[in-house]
Formats: C-alpha cells, structure tokens, sequence
C-alpha cells in the first residue's frame, strides 16, 4: 500500500523475528517478564523467563485483561447500552458489566445532565 493510498483493514499478527505467529504462552511469558521489571508483579522462583519461571497470580494485569477494559470503557464512554455490552463481552449478567465497568464513564453526570436537559425541551 502507498503512502497515501487508501487505509485497509488488517488482520494484526505479532510475529517472531522469523515471521511466524508469536506462540500466547511466549508473550505471556514476556509480558510478566515486564511487568515483573517495572514491580507490578512478583516472581515466585528464580528461573529464567521462558525457562520455567513463574509469578503471582497476575490475571488482572494480563494484556488480554487490558484490552477487554480498554473496550468496554470506551464502549461505555460513547454510549453503548450495558447490555449490549454484557452481551458482547459474554458476560450472562448486565450487572456484573455495570459493577466492572460504569465507574470509567468519563463526564457521567455531565452527560446525564445535557441528556435529561435535551428530553425536557424536546417535550416543551
């Protein structure tokens, strides 16, 4: 694709430096290695990374974890009904999504204020 041609849609792969597909296990592996660097998390043997190192239990700061927050906050922030969110993110209760999720609403209140104020001068 040209510079300046027209933007296509991709399938995003991470790869190795021989260009095949990055194994999860390996990029888990590499993601606790950072997170163990920048003292998110803590090792619970010596090991090499890669070579049978383990941590804590570290679910929440996985990047799968990350990014699932990353779209339903932004789903959230533009508008996307929660239970079309639960929905999307499988999970069987819209209330689990609202309990995860409401409090990342940036600007809540003032949203809910412009939206109440729309509907009662529509109706005058």
């Amino acid at each position: 694709m040209a510079k300046d041609g027209e933007p296509v849609t991709v399938c995003l792969v991470f790869t190795t430096l021989e260009h095949k597909p990055l194994n999860k296990n390996y990029f888990n592996y590499l993601w606790k290695g950072g997170l163990e660097a920048i003292g998110a998390i803590k090792a619970l043997n010596d090991k090499p990374v890669g070579k049978g190192r383990k941590w804590g239990e570290c679910r929440d700061k996985m990047m799968h974890y990350a990014l699932r927050h990353l779209f339903a906050s932004e789903a959230i922030n533009e508008g996307v009904d929660v239970y079309t969110l639960a929905d999307l993110l499988g999970h069987e209760d819209p209330a689990f999504t609202l309990r995860r999720y409401v409090h990342r609403v940036t600007g809540a209140v003032e949203k809910a204020r412009k939206a109440i104020g729309r509907r009662y001068r529509a109706a005058a």
